[in-house]
């Protein structure tokens, strides 16, 4: 005796919507010149972010963090890797804050770019 086939299944006519992209999880702060050097209160403000990532990696809350020279005058840029979406959030929201209000310092939530100085 056969086997009946299944009946053939239709495509749902709704299609799912597609999951909304990870968060990023890298944090980029750069600081910038115009031309005199890096203002006195923007290296301060990079020194409280500084110490801040060091903070965060000795507590295991980063999977990376590299600082780059760009420039000849002092330009730089600090990127942090965060394992975890909400501590990058958390994150970012200390760095805005200790940042605010401060000329030349970019901070970004971005996936870090590897420098030439970064490759294998």
């Amino acid at each position: 005796m056969p086997v009946p086939l299944p009946p053939p299944q239709t495509p749902d006519p709704k299609p799912k919507p597609a999951a909304p992209p990870a968060p990023y999880l890298d944090i980029s702060i750069t600081t910038l010149s115009k031309g005199r050097g890096v203002p006195e209160p923007t290296r301060e403000a990079y020194q409280r972010v500084r110490a801040l990532m060091d903070h965060k990696q000795r507590e295991q809350q980063l999977s990376g963090l590299s600082v780059r020279r760009m420039g000849l005058e002092g330009e730089t840029r600090l990127c942090a890797r965060f394992s975890d979406a909400a501590q990058a959030r958390e994150a970012l929201a200390e760095i805005r804050e200790l940042t605010a209000g401060v000329e030349l310092i970019a901070v970004e939530s971005t996936p870090c770019i590897p420098s030439k100085e970064d490759a294998p």
